[in-house]
């Protein structure tokens, strides 16, 4: 047992197997989503006139005066890239009063490494500090559970029921003990993206409530493989791209931290399903057998209109990326598949020094609160929101964008309506901040115990506890 270090170090192998998590996408990949997407009117107001739409109930926090406002109440938002100044600029579009007192600094590295975590860690003592701190959900909680970087967002006067539009799974990670410590403006369910010309062929329709009963359960996950492996196709291109639907079923924390502030390594049952149902997977025939990502490219050419793979899973952000590999618009249909989960996700934090709590307050409220803003930031980046009401406007209100980038690829299919019921689903209350390290030496693991390197689930397990204890100090 030994005391937390948030300092702990990401192993080298996860910047390969996280690298596209959400927020964590490289440039050409949220190109490709927004030049497909719809660039809607924007709704710019004048000098302190207030639009805002508040959630549930007037619960709000208020727009700002910049009466008296000079280069010292300038604000820094930082990032590793450049999505979240494009989400934040949707704001400040919309209030371009602020435009003056905001000023993006993007590191441009890699949004689950180490560079990003010691750029911002260099910037909490340089003349720049950080006010909006957004980091990947992998790594955010590097920030958000350290007190002495991050700010409890009480402090600047956000309430549980600003929260009201907000997923529970959000608000879950964002909570710290009885802290609210970061907050997101972006959902990213997880589903299921089906090739339609062979769910029709194998499964004799294409419609996503026949393709979700084939896909219900991992039992009939497995019978529907067993069609298609008959039929000369595999089911997902290689084993491990089940692996954050699996790891969303964790039943505990995998690390436990006790009262005298040591931890413990408490592995549960989702690691060894994992390694079991990627094993079948691989054994069986099932898939092609690529790697996630692959630098070979065989991970991505199943995305092809001529390949034989049927399904991937994927999430919000895998449209853009999926275009880009190749994919044909209109060739593919999206459902929840046998269980709920996430993949990626950006959480903002709030330096605890920060020079104006009053414009951080007001910006991150309208990001990450406000419904009309949130329709706009789907309407114009694609990105599925952290907003019930929002959500509710696009699929029954139809305010969703007639060339919708996800639309257009899911063949006119409203994704909103299956990501929204996908979110309800899932929950993120036993997230730790070493999780993504974890996952990183459970991801070496698999490939070891399919390749035979490795010889039963149990020394898999084993190697990822000697991991956990030799690299991040953490044991049973």
């Amino acid at each position: 047992m030994r005391k937390k270090f948030l300092s702990v170090v990401l192993v080298s192998t996860m910047a390969a197997s996280l690298l596209a998590g959400c927020g964590g996408k490289d440039d050409e990949t949220k190109k490709a989503n927004n030049d497909t997407t719809k660039k809607t009117e924007e709704t710019g107001t004048k000098g302190g006139e207030d639009t805002t739409a508040a959630p549930a109930g007037d619960a709000k926090i208020e727009a700002p005066s910049t009466e008296g406002w000079d280069d010292s109440k300038k604000i820094y938002a930082y990032s590793w890239d450049d999505d979240f100044s494009k989400k934040l600029g949707i704001v400040l579009d919309k209030f371009p009063e602020y435009k003056d007192y905001v000023e993006f600094v993007t590191l441009g590295v890699s949004g689950t490494g180490d560079e990003y975590k010691q750029g911002i860690k260099d910037a909490l003592e340089g003349d720049k500090y950080p006010t909006f701190i957004p980091a990947d959900n992998d790594v955010a909680k590097y920030f958000s559970e350290d007190d002495s970087i991050t700010m409890d967002l009480a402090e600047l006067g956000f309430t549980e029921d600003m929260l009201a539009n907000s997923y529970d799974f959000a608000k879950q990670y964002g909570k710290f003990g009885d802290k609210l410590k970061c907050l997101t403006w972006q959902g990213c369910p997880g589903s299921v993206f089906y090739r339609r010309d062979i769910a029709k062929e194998v499964l004799g329709s294409d419609d996503p409530e026949k393709v979700q009963e084939a896909m219900a359960d991992w039992d009939k996950f497995f019978e529907t493989a067993d069609k298609l492996k008959a039929a000369g196709y595999k089911i997902t291109s290689g084993p491990d791209d089940v692996k954050y639907a699996i790891w969303d079923s964790q039943t505990q924390p995998w690390v436990k931290v006790n009262d005298d502030g040591t931890e413990n390594l408490q592995l549960d049952d989702a690691v060894k399903d994992y390694f079991e149902t990627g094993k079948k997977l691989y054994d069986g025939g099932y898939t092609n057998n690529t790697s996630l990502w692959s630098e070979d490219g065989a991970w991505a050419a199943g995305q092809k209109s001529d390949s034989k793979v049927f399904c991937y899973f994927c999430c919000p952000w895998m449209v853009g990326v999926m275009q880009g590999n190749g994919a044909t618009d209109g060739d593919w249909g999206a459902i929840t598949g046998p269980t709920s989960y996430h993949w990626g996700g950006t959480y903002v934090s709030v330096g605890k020094d920060t020079n104006n709590k009053e414009l951080a307050a007001f910006l991150l409220y309208e990001l990450t609160c406000d419904p009309d803003i949130a329709v706009e930031i789907t309407n114009k980046t694609g990105d599925f929101c952290n907003n019930k009401e929002a959500n509710k406007r696009l699929t029954e209100g139809n305010e969703l964008a007639a060339d919708n980038a996800a639309m257009k690829f899911l063949g006119g299919q409203n994704p909103i309506e299956a990501w929204a019921k996908a979110a309800e689903g899932i929950s993120q209350a036993n997230v730790t901040y070493a999780d993504a390290s974890i996952k990183a030496f459970i991801d070496d693991a698999a490939k070891s115990y399919n390749a035979g390197e490795l010889k039963s689930v149990d020394e898999a397990v084993e190697f990822v506890e000697k991991k956990c204890d030799s690299d991040l100090h953490i044991s049973k």
